[in-house]
């Protein structure tokens, strides 16, 4: 097959949701413009490809940076629906288990005009980037975590799960890549922990969640010095400077490296104590002072040891997003078991208006020495949560913005200029468009994950087209909530404002306010580093965070455990409200399933009959399914078939096979229920073991 033109290739995409719906024996008959060839093949980058795939320590999360590359080709302008960018995530932690499905995220692409920037360069392409948390394994310090990442990216189409070598799915559009990341190890049985001392607290701690340790350490005699002298250990990482001269004197690390800091501050301080001391400091360790700060100040936008290779921005959690490697086994100030060093990233934003530059903030990434470092180095990503409200516009009017990165080694970056250590690198990055709110009232954002736009505010259930946001995973039709609740709203612009959270059941009448602490997820703005904060209502009232206490904008996170309608409502101090009504479902499908097999596995031969009966019921169910590997499936009577998507009950025969010894017949229910709000596909389960004898 010849290969396509650029004319072509946008019919393709255009005619791809056709392969899919019809699949490949019927596409032919629809007599399209395309061969059925260019389907069958794989990872066509003409439009999008994938940049960086990094991992961030700190938030636990894997991100990859996704490039769209042209003006159109994804199915419709910032003001239609368009199309999604999905990307599933394998990890390979080389203990031979191979590579674990992460899970997939996903964003929503548009045409966007190509425009010029302030420059004269065109923008393009724009940098997205997508997140997923995970909970990956972890190992003590005294041994590195080095998994590899497998970043699949394709458009329009979720990737087939545990597909890591790409056999099953469909890959016409998009990428792969991989990369070696570091998880965190756990500090916590370092060797001069005090564990007996603080063991019960932790126990305690585990038993009664509810309760900080602050308070069950103040309940017990020396408690809290027990506590603190726990939280001196775990932090006393740092390695001096005469222990680092000895160790990199042998592995050959220059002096105005792992010297850094101390050059820079001696070097940029009016105080000459400061300047003496570390002269003296250098000297003592038979270093010269003066050729190291000769030589870091012929030093500028070193890559040596570390590199900034791409800048996006998150379009679901709204952050800028840094992707570096570091590449060498020494030169960050230490092991995993101790401090190591940071390397910074300070983000600007470019005012189209005026071509200014606007600085958004420093943040960073602790690294260490590690012995073991693969030959391609490790890939970190640096993450800056971000109010990029200032800048949306209406969906009529797209926003891209030009985005610089400065990574700078141990010390932040100062002003836009590159650092001794580290480099600059810069992109384009869309804004998401802005919502239609009145500003001086509440906004609901979601509510159970799903945008409140895609609620039926009759029902409570999910509208067609309806997705769990932070991922963008697909909801289906009809769908009601279970579990925990998780309420978003605009929150920022109200900071230090007073509001309630109100829950009236539609279907007894009764009705009550939230009351309980609401743990939030922040970050440090003049530090960049992770934060929990905390909110205790007063009164039933809460109190609007900042941005940087409530990167999220969650407003209240509360389990209800019914399954009748809800109406959630936040009510600001100023008498103004908005509502939105949910329908609940915490009761899990009820699946039975018997077979004539008297109580006896090994009741049948080679051959025989099963008959057996199942039934299915919940209220909300998507569909269910019998399988096996015993025999062959016939229905029986009028009841439920093998598979469908309605309740009942049903009966079968399985005819069995001659040439099995063993087998079983498998029932599975799915419901519609979005749970705890983030995840869709709940189920239960039942199966029967068959034994066949000669």
């Amino acid at each position: 097959m010849s290969e396509l033109n650029e004319k072509q290739l946008l019919i393709a995409r255009r005619e791809f949701n056709f392969f899919m719906t019809v699949g490949e024996k019927d596409f032919p008959k629809l007599k399209l413009n395309t061969p059925l060839d260019f389907f069958k093949t794989k990872m066509n980058k003409f439009y999008e490809e994938l940049g960086c795939v990094g991992f961030n320590p700190a938030f636990n999360e894997l991100t990859a940076v996704i490039k769209i590359k042209k003006e159109t080709g994804y199915s419709g302008s910032l003001c239609t629906k368009g199309s999604f960018e999905y990307v599933r995530f394998y990890l390979d932690y080389n203990d031979g288990s191979g590579w674990n499905d992460m899970g997939f995220t996903a964003f929503n692409a548009h045409d966007i005009p190509t425009q010029k920037d302030c420059d004269s360069k065109p923008e393009k392409p724009i940098d997205y980037v997508v997140r997923l948390k995970i909970k990956p394994k972890q190992d003590l310090c005294v041994k590195a975590n080095l998994p590899k990442v497998k970043a699949v990216l394709s458009w329009n189409s979720v990737p087939a799960p545990n597909d890591p070598n790409l056999t099953t799915g469909s890959y016409v559009w998009g990428d792969v890549k991989e990369e070696y990341i570091q998880i965190s190890p756990i500090k916590f049985f370092i060797p001069n922990l005090p564990l007996l001392e603080v063991g019960s607290l932790f126990e305690k701690a585990l038993l009664n969640p509810e309760v900080s340790l602050n308070d069950i350490a103040a309940t017990i005699p020396e408690g809290d010095v027990s506590l603190k002298k726990a939280k001196k250990e775990m932090l006393s990482g740092k390695v001096d400077f005469q222990e680092l001269a000895n160790t990199y004197r042998k592995k050959k690390i220059e002096p105005y490296r792992f010297g850094y800091k101390l050059l820079k501050e001696a070097g940029s301080s009016p105080d000459y104590t400061i300047l003496n001391n570390v002269y003296k400091l250098f000297e003592s360790n038979k270093l010269s002072f003066v050729e190291s700060l000769g030589k870091l100040n012929k030093l500028k936008c070193n890559t040596t040891y570390e590199e900034l290779f791409c800048v996006g921005a998150d379009y679901n959690q709204e952050a800028l997003i840094g992707t570096l490697k570091v590449k060498k086994s020494a030169g960050y100030n230490g092991d995993l078991c101790k401090d190591g060093s940071r390397e910074y990233v300070s983000f600007w934003i470019q005012e189209e208006d005026n071509c200014s530059w606007e600085h958004a903030g420093t943040t960073s990434v602790n690294v260490h020495d590690i012995a073991s470092i693969p030959r391609g180095g490790l890939s970190y990503s640096v993450i800056l949560p971000y109010d990029f409200s200032k800048f949306k516009r209406k969906c009529n009017r797209p926003r891209v913005l030009k985005v610089r990165a400065i990574l700078s080694w141990n010390v932040p970056p100062s002003g836009m200029e590159c650092s001794h250590w580290g480099n600059i690198v810069e992109s384009y990055i869309q804004i998401k468009p802005g919502m239609v709110w009145t500003a001086n009232s509440p906004k609901l954002i979601t509510v159970g994950g799903v945008s409140t736009d895609n609620i039926n505010n009759f029902t409570g259930l999910t509208l067609p087209g309806a997705k769990i946001e932070f991922n963008q995973t697909n909801t289906f039709n009809g769908s009601p909530f279970g579990g925990i609740i998780v309420v978003q709203g605009v929150s920022a612009p109200f900071a230090g404002m007073k509001y309630k959270v109100k829950i009236t059941n539609l279907t007894t009448g009764g009705s009550y306010y939230l009351n309980n602490k609401l743990a939030l997820l922040g970050y440090n703005p003049a530090t960049g580093i992770v934060t929990h904060p905390v909110e205790v209502p007063v009164s039933d009232e809460y109190t609007y965070q900042p941005y940087y206490n409530n990167i999220d904008s969650v407003l209240a996170r509360f389990s209800p455990g019914t399954n009748d309608k809800l109406l959630v409502t936040i009510e600001n101090q100023n008498g103004t409200s908005d509502s939105q009504v949910i329908q609940m479902d915490n009761t899990f499908p009820a699946v039975s399933l018997t077979i004539d097999d008297q109580g006896n596995c090994s009741h049948y031969a080679k051959g025989d009959t099963i008959h057996g009966e199942f039934t299915v019921d919940d209220n909300y169910l998507e569909r269910y399914s019998i399988t096996t590997n015993a025999g062959t499936y016939t229905k029986v009577g009028t009841g439920l078939g093998q598979s469908g998507t309605t309740t009942g009950s049903g009966q079968f025969n399985i005819v069995t096979f001659t040439n099995r010894n063993c087998g079983s017949i498998y029932l599975k229910a799915i419901q519609k229920t979005i749970w705890n709000s983030v995840k869709t596909g709940t189920h239960s389960d039942t199966q029967r073991i068959i034994c066949l004898s000669e």
